[in-house]
């Protein structure tokens, strides 16, 4: 957590089910999630200890942004996330809950993918307080409302911090900056459970 000039590195305690990686493994920053806009980026294959895992079946959306994405779990290796190859998908992170549990999940989601087009994340930062973000999970609908939306630095890892309560906090990049490769701020939007109903919809149709 950075505090001042200092950054204090976090150790997590919790790793959602499938998602891999160690329950005590450490990070001092948030993963890049994006690639450089406008740009073919050429990707390598996936090595096997970086596959993203199935969530048994969570998916999310963001209804005013017509977003509708599987969630899947990505590993904590090395004290870092890969998300390279999340594309049309949300990367919960170990070190938060499982998405619709009580405390802090923690998704991810692309803002520019590897083709150079808009990610399914682009947008998260037009999100306001009250927009509902969903998680659908089991037949049921768990239904969040944005309460913040922040832009924060790479090495602000507090938005980990725990929750009593079921909260969401997506994440992004935003700035990219040509010179570096890089995105030099994030999006994070936080939205707290709200209510949770039968849900009629058969899974995500894919992408926004």
């Amino acid at each position: 957590i950075q505090t001042g000039s200092a950054t204090v590195i976090l150790t997590i305690s919790a790793t959602p089910p499938g998602a891999g990686g160690s329950a005590e493994e450490e990070f001092s920053s948030l993963p890049p999630t994006g690639f450089a806009p406008n740009v073919v980026t050429s990707l390598p294959s996936q090595p096997a200890g970086k596959t993203y895992a199935a969530q048994n079946g969570p998916w999310l959306e963001i209804p005013r942004l017509s977003v509708q994405l599987p969630i899947v779990g990505v590993p904590l290796s090395d004290g870092s996330w890969d998300v390279t190859w999340l594309s049309n998908q949300a990367g919960c992170l170990p070190g938060s809950a499982f998405p619709t549990w009580s405390c802090n999940s923690v998704l991810t989601g692309h803002v520019y993918d590897a083709n150079g087009l808009p990610g399914p994340f682009v947008d998260l930062n037009t999100l306001k307080w009250g927009d509902q973000v969903i998680v659908h999970l089991a037949g049921q609908r768990y239904i969040y409302q944005v309460r913040e939306d922040k832009v924060i630095s790479p090495q602000d890892t507090s938005i980990f911090e725990h929750e009593d309560y079921p909260w969401l906090t997506l994440i992004t990049c935003k700035d990219y900056n040509a010179a570096t490769d890089s995105y030099t701020h994030r999006v994070a939007v936080r939205a707290v459970l709200i209510k949770v109903e039968a849900d009629p919809a058969a899974g995500p149709s894919g992408g926004r």
